[in-house]
């Protein structure tokens, strides 16, 4: 079956068990989706970021809980380009394995013979239930770590009893006292990777914000194929035409398309100008990286606002499980609830261009 169909197929059964099935698990391996990004010394694509943005938009066409979870998965992987050699070996050499966590320093490290003792609970661990490796930012005595740690020192809690994104499993998750060589924690900013890379140029902490909008503008274009094949099918209650002959639904499709077509075109052109400067090993200027987070920030809203209007269109028809504009309403919206893509970016953008100095750190 082809790996889009079969994720569709499934999304039900997931969307029950708040998990993805082991089909659609084995097939985004089976595909080297989880490694998209990562070096192909491990088995990884070396996809440039315009071109995994675009996968990452149909993956989550299909399903949006499919699509966050090969998001994540991947953006993880890029640690295998900032590991030194020693520890991308160690984490990265099976092809298979998966590896996902969570950046926010809410380990808390203390200095050991070769490494640190970490103790810590973290939450949003999107598919860390599936890997074999999980990052956990931590804080250590000379600064915060992305740190990775073997999947057996991990517990998983069972949390995420959310909206939407439910087949993401991003449970909180934790571990107490667990060993952790320094080879095995990193701050990608300001260093030497360990395989160079335009990837590794690129602004580190843009990688999430692209991804959730990648993910936000592919389940808008879901909502939009679904209302487009009702509209032809339904003639609603005390109406004598369909929905597809109703001038009022017609231009509410155009301006869907207008605005979502509008949201991606914005992003590429911005991820694009990014990538392009990583390609020659030149940073991005603070007013392209801002641009960026801008273009990302849009294109959440975006999204949000065209699955609503989807799913209004549709009526009573939207409502029931059995309707997938249902879950796309609640899935672009948990998706576009992360910080990376809040409206606070919008704040960072005008400051820049109006000369006042803001905290460009995180970008």
């Amino acid at each position: 079956m082809d790996l889009h169909a079969l994720i569709r197929a499934e999304a039900p059964v997931a969307e029950q068990q708040r998990a993805l099935t082991e089909p659609v698990l084995a097939a985004l391996v089976d595909h080297g989706v989880h490694r998209m990004i990562a070096p192909k010394r491990y088995g990884g694509a070396e996809l440039g970021l315009p071109e995994w943005s675009r996968e990452v938009q149909e993956l989550s066409r299909s399903d949006a809980s499919t699509g966050w979870t090969a998001m994540t998965t991947t953006i993880s992987s890029s640690l295998a380009w900032y590991l030194p050699q020693e520890a991308a070996d160690e984490v990265f050499s099976d092809p298979r394995a998966l590896i996902a966590g969570t950046a926010a320093p809410l380990g808390k490290a203390v200095e050991a013979d070769g490494g640190y003792r970490v103790t810590g609970r973290w939450g949003w661990g999107s598919a860390v239930a599936y890997s074999s490796w999980v990052i956990g930012g931590t804080l250590t005595p000379v600064g915060p770590r992305l740190a990775v740690y073997p999947r057996e020192d991990v517990t998983i809690h069972d949390t995420w009893h959310a909206a939407g994104l439910r087949a993401t499993s991003s449970h909180e998750f934790s571990l107490t006292d667990a060993f952790l060589p320094s080879r095995r924690a990193v701050w990608p900013i300001g260093i030497t990777p360990g395989i160079e890379g335009p990837i590794t140029v690129f602004p580190y902490f843009s990688f999430l914000a692209v991804g959730v909008a990648s993910v936000c503008l592919g389940v808008a274009r879901r909502a939009i194929d679904e209302i487009e094949a009702l509209a032809v099918e339904k003639v609603p209650q005390y109406a004598t035409s369909r929905l597809a002959e109703q001038t009022g639904v017609q231009i509410e499709l155009a301006l869907m398309e207008a605005r979502l077509s509008s949201a991606t075109a914005f992003l590429h052109e911005a991820l694009s100008a990014a990538w392009d400067a990583a390609l020659t090993g030149a940073a991005a200027a603070d007013p392209v990286k801002a641009r960026l987070r801008l273009a990302c920030s849009f294109a959440s809203g975006e999204a949000t606002d065209v699955a609503q209007k989807a799913f209004a269109a549709g009526g009573g028809s939207s409502v029931f499980e059995s309707s997938a504009l249902q879950r796309c309403l609640r899935d672009v919206h948990v998706a576009a609830q992360h910080t990376v893509v809040s409206r606070r970016m919008l704040e960072t953008y005008s400051m820049l261009k109006l000369g006042l100095a803001p905290d460009m750190t995180r970008f």
